[in-house]
């Protein structure tokens, strides 16, 4: 039906309320998810290894023994060339905790962020600020003469 305030347009329908849908065999909640059954992995404790090879962090379940299956990414430029990692199948006593050498390398880095004492950043010349190579050099070009043009007589 044509709308008559609006020639060339349709008359707006009439909403019909929202019906909420509720899967079949399915009992919410109060919370409204479905009561969940206990899974295995709920309280699986997980710790947190360094691969002893590829030097990598590896999440391994509380009773497994070895390290699992893991890539070896060769290089960054080329992640589609991967590789199963020579670690895969080691003890798991062989791995160190991955907070131990997170806590190394924080300990490894302070004395590089530290300035000395007599040195303050605020003070120091900017690298690639003045000096040669911090403005656009323009060279100069000779006029270029252009040859006359003869015309046919």
């Amino acid at each position: 039906m044509q709308s008559a305030n609006r020639p060339g347009r349709t008359a707006p329908k009439r909403l019909q309320p929202v019906v909420e849908l509720v899967p079949e065999g399915v009992d919410p909640d109060e919370d409204g998810y479905g009561d969940d059954e206990f899974d295995a992995y709920d309280d699986a404790d997980l710790l947190r290894v360094v691969c002893p090879d590829c030097v990598q962090p590896i999440a391994l379940l509380a009773d497994q023994e070895v390290l699992p299956e893991h890539a070896l990414c060769a290089s960054p430029w080329n992640p589609f060339g991967l590789t199963v990692c020579a670690g895969t199948g080691r003890a798991a006593a062989d791995a160190r905790s991955a907070d131990e050498v997170l806590q190394e390398r924080t300990q490894d880095i302070a004395p590089v962020l530290t300035l000395p004492q007599g040195l303050d950043w605020r003070t120091q010349p900017f690298s690639h600020v003045g000096g040669p190579g911090s403005r656009p050099v323009y060279l100069v070009r000779p006029a270029q003469v252009s040859a006359p043009v003869r015309r046919a007589a």
